[in-house]
Formats: C-alpha cells, sequence, structure tokens
C-alpha cells in the first residue's frame, strides 16, 4: 500500500510496517487525515502515559494546595502545627509528583495494565465540570450566607476561603489532568522529535512489535 492509498482511505493501514520509518508514524499530515479514533501502538502508547503523566500531575498541583490549606487552618485557629504538618506532606508529595512525572514522560508505558481515566481527556472538558460543581457548590453555599454573616466577618472570611480551596482543589484534581489527557498525542510527538531516548524506545518497539489482535499499523499518532 503507497502513501496515497492510505491518504484516500485512512482507515486502511498497511499490513507490512518495516517500510515505514518513525518519522513517517508520527507525521502530523498522517494524523490529520486519519480519524481521531482510529486504533494505532502510537496511540496506544501516548494515551497511556498520558493517562499516568495526568495522575502525577494530579499530586503536583495538590502539595501547594495542601501548604495553602495549612496556612489557612492556622490563620483561623492560630496554630501553626497546620501549616507545618500540611506543608511539609504538600513539599512531600509535589517531589514526588515531579519526579514520577519526568519518568514517566521519558519511558514508554505497560500497555498490558488497562488504565482507565475518569475525568474529562479535554481542557474543554475540564473547564466545563469544573464551572458546574463550582456554580453548584456556590449555590449551596449561598443558602448559608445570611446565618454565616450574622456571626461576623471572621466566619464570612472563613466561608470565602474554604470555597476558594474548593477551587483550587478542582482545578488539581480535575482541570489540570484534563488538560495534560487532552495534550497527550501532541506531547508525545514533540517529546519524541527532541528526546532521544524516549525515541530510542519507541524504534526499538516499532522493530518488534506486531498487532495481536488483528492488522493495526504502528501509526499514525
Amino acid at each position: 500500500m503507497t502513501t496515497d492509498d492510505y491518504m484516500s482511505d485512512p482507515t486502511s493501514f498497511p499490513a507490512v510496517r518495516a517500510e515505514h520509518p518513525l518519522d513517517y508514524w508520527i507525521s502530523p499530515e498522517l494524523a490529520r487525515v486519519s480519524p481521531p479514533t482510529a486504533p494505532s501502538r502510537l496511540r496506544q502508547l501516548a494515551d497511556a502515559q498520558g493517562t499516568l503523566a495526568a495522575a502525577w500531575s494530579s499530586a503536583i498541583g495538590s502539595g501547594p494546595l495542601l501548604l495553602l490549606a495549612g496556612g489557612f487552618g492556622s490563620a483561623l485557629s492560630g496554630d501553626p502545627a497546620w501549616v507545618l504538618i500540611l506543608g511539609l506532606l504538600g513539599a512531600a508529595l509535589t517531589a514526588l509528583g515531579l519526579v514520577s512525572w519526568k519518568r514517566v514522560r521519558s519511558t514508554l508505558p505497560n500497555t498490558d495494565r488497562i488504565l482507565i481515566a475518569r475525568g474529562p481527556g479535554s481542557a474543554r472538558g475540564g473547564v466545563t465540570m469544573v464551572s458546574v460543581l463550582a456554580l453548584i457548590l456556590a449555590g449551596i453555599l449561598a443558602t448559608a450566607l445570611p446565618g454565616t454573616a450574622s456571626r461576623g466577618t471572621a466566619a464570612l472570611l472563613a466561608l470565602g476561603g474554604a470555597y476558594v480551596l474548593f477551587l483550587a482543589l478542582l482545578a488539581a484534581l480535575i482541570l489540570v489532568p484534563s488538560v495534560v489527557l487532552g495534550r497527550a498525542r501532541r506531547s508525545f510527538r514533540r517529546r519524541v522529535q527532541t528526546d532521544p531516548g524516549l525515541r530510542a524506545a519507541v524504534e526499538g518497539d516499532l522493530a518488534v512489535w506486531r498487532d495481536p489482535h488483528g492488522n493495526a499499523a504502528y501509526g499514525p499518532l
């Protein structure tokens, strides 16, 4: 099958891939003429890696959130233990997330394990979900606002601070991972082109991989 044949029918993948180098399979032009849902080994690798990276991105974002929550708790209670304990936990979580993030993005994922992402898979979906949840909570808190206001300024500040923390939690657990997932394939392509170690791993996989269930091709991405 020639490249022209493929371009005329993107769902028909060639059974023999040895004649095509990695640059052919990762080319943006090939991806543009292929349906986004068409399966390929490269897409499987990119999506699995993106799912793992999205999970660790939540850890990275949750670290500063713990520090913020600790500071908020200390400000309300006057006890510095909150910010010290949660700050240390947040720093450890962020450090673990950063190390794991870099490791995940520089190696090929184990695609034998089934990875399920239960959140939105795009930035638009993440923004939509966060906005809906934020509005729901705002409506609930609005019903408590009169009673809270009667208890003074401190109670209002506590309520407002809790709402801000909730928004930050939504951003760390939903919005940031959804952005990572939405950019997984483009990010994978860019790193294959710029990271010699990752490129070597993908080329090694290309040399030995065969579709165990049919005739799926190695790309597009």
